[in-house]
């Protein structure tokens, strides 16, 4: 397992669209709890514990 995955993966483990994410990271919403880690050839990597922390947390009335 990665310590890495790209914002794909980690919109789907949060339950949101990748669209939803990058929102996210333009708006700096959540900023503090998920940190975008690493710019790599224009794609965007999140530490996989970061994302599993904070889709434990997030409030989502689904």
């Amino acid at each position: 397992m990665s310590d890495y995955i790209r914002a794909e993966e980690a919109a789907t483990i949060l339950g949101v669209s990748a669209e939803t994410l990058r929102f996210w990271r333009y708006a700096g919403k959540h900023i503090d709890k998920i940190p975008a880690h690493k710019h790599i050839s224009r794609r965007v990597f999140y530490k996989r514990a970061d994302v599993v922390r904070f889709s434990e947390t997030m409030y989502c009335p689904a």
